[in-house]
């Protein structure tokens, strides 16, 4: 019969080598996965230029096509026909278009100003005439 300390060992020896056992796959596993790791960002990183350059190329080709210049030909053509059609109404129903009121607002600014450099040229005028008449 063998003896307990020996028995003992034995599970012991055995409990060890499983121990060992599952550390060496935990490694394997361990490496395993940081190889795919490496491997899925690269392929992301890849992917992710590849649909850069794709989105880049498309986008000019958008931007470049016939297509899209004469859409925004037609916009711009849309865009004067409607103000002057707008600035057409107005003048026929006499009604000051904003740059007509912008303009005439800039106008009487420019009278306002002229009218006050009068308005104190005569004020300092008729200030300093009656001063010379009360002295005299």
């Amino acid at each position: 019969m063998a003896e307990p300390a020996s028995i003992v060992q034995e599970g012991v020896d055995r409990v060890r080598a499983a121990f060992g056992s599952i550390e060496d796959e935990f490694g394997r596993v361990q490496r395993r996965v940081r190889a795919r790791r490496r491997d899925l960002e690269k392929q992301l990183k890849s992917g992710r230029k590849d649909l850069e350059k794709r989105t880049r190329k498309l986008r000019s080709e958008v931007l470049g096509s016939p297509a899209l210049k004469r859409l925004d030909s037609l916009r711009k053509d849309v865009q004067q026909q409607l103000t002057d059609t707008a600035d057409n109404l107005l003048r026929l129903l006499q009604i000051a278009s904003r740059s007509d009121v912008e303009r005439i607002d800039r106008k009487l600014s420019q009278i306002s100003r002229k009218l006050r450099e009068i308005e104190e040229t005569r004020g300092s005028r008729s200030h300093s005439h009656h001063s010379e008449s009360a002295s005299a």
